[in-house]
C-alpha cells in the first residue's frame, strides 16, 4: 500500500531482508512489529530534525495492551512510552471535548489534567537501543537502495 511519511511513496513495498534459513515464523513476525516500529521512528526523526522536543510517547489502542509490542518500541524510539489507563485514545478525547463543550470542564487543559492518568511506563532498554540504533541505519539505507526495483514492478503490474 506503499509509505507516507517520510516517503510519499505509493508504490514503495515491504521486505524481509536478511533472511535465512535459521529464521522461524517468530522471528518475520517481530520482524514486522521492528519495521512497523522503524516506520514510525522515521516521524519521530523528522521532528527531531525540526527542533520539536518530545519528552514521552503514548501508545493507546488495542496494540498497547501487548507487553511486547510496547517494549520494541521504546526500544526503537530510545525514549520511554506510556500507556494511559484508557486505551481507546481517540474516542476518550472526543469524550473530553465533549465535557469542555458541555462545560463539565472549563478547558481542555482542565478535563485532560482530570482524565488522562498514566497506566504504566515502558523504559527503553539501553542495550537493546544501541543494537536498534545500528539496525536503523540499515532499515534507512534500503529505502533508496530498492526503490528502484518497486517501481519497476509496479510497472509490469504485478504486486507479488
Amino acid at each position: 500500500m506503499g509509505e507516507r511519511t517520510p516517503h510519499l511513496d505509493a508504490q514503495a513495498r515491504g521486505m524481509w531482508f536478511g533472511l535465512t534459513a535459521a529464521h522461524s515464523r517468530g522471528h518475520l513476525i517481530r520482524a514486522i512489529l521492528e519495521g512497523v516500529a522503524f516506520s514510525l521512528r522515521d516521524s519521530l526523526e523528522i521532528f527531531k530534525e525540526l527542533e520539536i522536543p518530545v519528552e514521552e510517547i503514548r501508545a493507546s489502542g488495542g496494540g498497547s495492551r501487548n507487553f511486547i509490542w510496547r517494549e520494541i518500541q521504546a526500544d526503537i524510539y530510545g525514549k520511554e512510552l506510556v500507556t494511559l489507563r484508557e486505551s481507546e485514545g481517540s474516542a476518550y478525547g472526543a469524550a473530553m471535548l465533549a465535557g469542555v463543550g458541555a462545560k463539565i470542564y472549563s478547558s481542555v487543559e482542565e478535563s485532560a489534567g482530570q482524565a488522562i492518568q498514566v497506566r504504566e511506563r515502558m523504559t527503553p532498554r539501553k542495550e537493546h537501543v544501541e543494537i536498534y540504533d545500528r539496525q536503523y541505519e540499515v532499515y534507512r539505507n534500503l529505502y533508496p537502495a530498492v526503490q528502484k526495483l518497486a517501481h519497476q514492478l509496479a510497472a509490469i503490474g504485478t504486486d507479488s
